[in-house]
């Protein structure tokens, strides 16, 4: 109840300036970002270099510059901030119900399918016998798969934990049907990234760095809301703001520490870089 005085009470004017504090504080941490010495490559490698092995056998390239994600990876990122792109536009993310079992089901066989192609890789790397040989474009689908599916469930568990007023009636994805959406739009990104046009190189390198940042944030908006006890109590946007912040704070501070981490390792440990 004292959410819905609050929300009552704020001014128009209140109420905008509190979004324009989540739209203005990302912003201008990615255009410091652009500005900052150095190449998007060189950029977006080290910003990015503890979230992925980015061994160059395994990576796309665009216009003869390697992306800052291995394929795989590349397609979890892509699939995961599409699926979650494609709940806001469909105004999902209120929706607690638990997915049916049919959807249930396919997002599994969506993980089975990246689990499956993960371990194929892990027998060539080992030098054992496989079932089949790998390859990038097969790394780039079954990671959009699995990235779908983690884009998904990331939708359900923010809806189940932030909000006062929910739709318990609807689920976040109502028929397996529902998923050929973001699957066939992620699908159609990668076809891109596989055009190799030099012209994309930079808005898929700095992309990925957005998704990976959105990604993180919206996890990290669900964590700091569980935690500070403000979860279950967001009556509007607007009252999100704060949680909102946390989160981005906290992408920035995690995806940072695990890029300094890797580099203190090989650095200091010896911890060879994968080709």
């Amino acid at each position: 109840m004292s959410s819905f005085i609050r929300e009552a009470r704020q001014s128009p004017d209140s109420k905008h300036r509190r979004l324009s504090i989540v739209a203005v504080i990302p912003a201008v941490t990615f255009v410091a970002f652009l500005l900052a010495p150095g190449s998007v490559a060189q950029k977006t490698h080290l910003a990015l270099h503890g979230l992925c092995a980015q061994r160059p056998s395994h990576s796309l390239q665009i216009g003869g510059a390697t992306l800052p994600m291995d394929a795989r990876m590349t397609g979890i990122y892509i699939g995961a901030a599409v699926a979650v792109g494609w709940l806001v536009a469909a105004h999902r993310l209120r929706a607690v119900r638990i997915p049916s079992f049919p959807v249930m089901f396919t997002l599994a066989v969506f993980v089975v399918a990246l689990a499956v192609d993960g371990f194929n890789a892990l027998l060539v790397d080992l030098g054992t016998h496989h079932p089949y040989e790998p390859s990038n474009k097969l790394r780039l689908v079954t990671g959009i798969l699995g990235g779908t599916a983690l884009g998904t469930m990331t939708g359900h568990l923010f809806a189940a934990s932030v909000w006062a007023r929910v739709d318990r009636l609807r689920s976040v994805v109502a028929s397996p049907a529902e998923l050929f959406v973001p699957v066939g739009i992620s699908l159609a990104i990668g076809t891109l990234a596989m055009a190799d046009l030099p012209i994309l190189y930079a808005p898929f390198a700095f992309g990925l760095l957005l998704a990976a940042v959105a990604l993180f944030s919206l996890l990290g908006t669900i964590v700091a809301a569980l935690v500070s006890d403000r979860g279950w109590a967001q009556g509007a946007i607007e009252d999100l703001v704060p949680l909102l912040v946390a989160g981005f704070a906290a992408a920035l501070v995690v995806i940072a520490a695990l890029s300094w981490l890797r580099f203190a390792a090989e650095q200091f440990f010896g911890l060879p870089r994968l080709t």
